[in-house]
């Protein structure tokens, strides 16, 4: 990597800082424009910084704003350029001053966070755009849309399901389960959690009144590990880093129970997570082709060749 290109990347950590650092009432639009970000690519940046906050909090435990705490820009300045170090030096003197410290910043609580929040600045930087699901359905898209931004402005949901029953629902995430993009929400009127697949949603608009959530960032968690727990679906993945910089924590709308990234004595970086295998989590671990290897669980080994196998013969 270039001077210059650190230069940009400092600029770009600057500017993830004065996106965390916006009073959390402050219209998005007013974001976007300070920032000079499209709409669009503003939305998806705040929503993966809410999301990377929680994860962060439900690792720490820690209730307050932990970005402010630890300076996220700065940190993750000072981690992306040891990277980059660390790389550009393997095999000479320096690899060992550089290594141990990158190693401290590895095993940080905001590690993770760091990744996840380079992984959207790579796609904008790609003028890409985030992919927001493997659908062509442009209501799908819309649902999406209208929740995160619901997401952000606190705002409450009324939704009316393919049976024709109408709920007033809180949004809190949207995840997949069993393979099925949906929502988990807080029912307005006696405040108990939900699912509901987004394929089941008829209609879907803002409601007058807003109202204020009581679950947390733990009770959610906490629900969604209790519905995949029933479905038994859950598995344990290990990976093997082999390229740190090509490796991005997991497709949207994964949910990661009780993540962790570590480095062993060998100096290898290791991810493991709590996952629900599913044809978009095979597709990430193709996207990364031999940038990680799998280590465990030796059943998710044999099924991910066999989806391999499977999408490669309906290439051919």
């Amino acid at each position: 990597m270039s001077d210059k290109s650190l230069k940009i990347e400092a600029s770009v950590w600057n500017k993830l800082g004065q996106l965390a650092q916006f009073a959390p009432e402050t219209p998005w639009e007013k974001v976007a424009a300070d920032l000079e970000l499209s709409q669009e690519e503003a939305r998806h940046l705040i929503v993966a910084l809410k999301d990377a906050q929680e994860n962060l909090q439900s690792h720490t435990g820690e209730e307050e704003d932990v970005f402010q705490a630890w300076d996220l820009a700065h940190w993750c300045q000072l981690t992306h350029l040891l990277e980059d170090m660390a790389q550009k030096s393997a095999g000479t003197e320096m690899s060992s001053m550089v290594v141990p410290l990158l190693k401290q910043q590895r095993q940080h609580p905001a590690y993770p966070v760091y990744v996840q929040l380079r992984q959207r600045w790579q796609e904008m930087s790609r003028k890409q755009g985030p992919q927001l699901v493997t659908s062509d359905d442009a209501f799908t898209d819309r649902k999406i849309r209208l929740i995160e931004e619901s997401l952000m402005e606190k705002d409450t949901l009324i939704i009316e399901c393919a049976t024709g029953k109408l709920w007033s629902l809180i949004p809190c995430k949207i995840t997949y389960l069993e393979g099925k993009l949906s929502l988990i929400a807080e029912e307005v009127h006696d405040h108990s959690l939900m699912s509901m697949e987004l394929s089941e949603m008829k209609n879907i608009k803002r409601a007058d009144r807003a109202k204020a959530p009581r679950a947390g960032i733990h009770e959610v968690a906490e629900f969604i590990r209790a519905l995949r727990s029933m479905s038994e679906a859950e598995t344990r993945l290990v990976l093997k880093i082999k390229s740190p910089d090509q490796f991005t924590l997991m497709p949207d709308y994964q949910f990661l129970g009780k993540p962790c990234l570590v480095t062993n004595p060998e100096g290898d970086l290791i991810w493991a997570a709590w996952v629900e295998p599913c044809d978009e989590l095979f597709e990430w671990l193709m996207s990364m082709d031999d940038h990680v290897e799998i280590l465990e669980p030796s059943e998710f080994v044999l099924d991910y060749a066999v989806y391999c196998e499977e999408k490669m013969r309906k290439m051919a």
